[in-house]
């Protein structure tokens, strides 16, 4: 499993997240409320889901079975929700830039799938925490700008 060691920018302790890939240009990153449910994960499944990540932060095309690029906008900031996928778990999130670096942000969850489709009330559930993430770093962002230094 990849190093969690603290990043050389503070961008991350800004959005509570830790490393779960961020070797190349782009990283993936999961919200540290979010760590124990993927740490609990068997570790196939783990592994898979960490080289699945590896895949989009190098560029590399990914199957339907790996990565849904669409589930669906969220209704505040009609931000995309995104997921990667494997063994039906479901890590929902989005793509943002965060400390000039493309970042894949997990915000949810869904490790006891029974189908192939998503679960509406987690994708809600998802949907909500990434607007008020928005609005909280939104916020923050704010606060750490030039004119708030002073």
């Amino acid at each position: 499993m990849p190093s969690m060691k603290k990043p050389k920018d503070d961008s991350l302790e800004i959005i509570e997240s830790d490393v779960l890939d961020g070797r190349h240009e782009t990283r993936d990153v999961i919200r540290r409320v979010m760590r124990k449910d993927f740490d609990t994960l068997d570790d196939q499944k783990r592994a898979r889901l960490i080289a699945i990540m590896m895949r989009w932060c190098q560029g590399v095309g990914m199957t339907r079975e790996m990565f849904n690029a669409n589930e669906g906008r969220t209704a505040k900031h009609n931000k995309m929700l995104q997921a990667f996928k494997a063994f039906k778990v479901r890590l929902y999130g989005i793509s943002i830039s965060v400390g000039d670096r493309r970042t894949f942000i997990i915000f949810d969850a869904d490790t006891a799938k029974k189908q192939n489709k998503a679960d509406p009330n987690i994708l809600k559930r998802a949907k909500s925490r990434v607007d008020k993430f928005l609005d909280d770093y939104e916020k923050k962002e704010k606060g750490n700008g030039p004119e708030k230094r002073k």
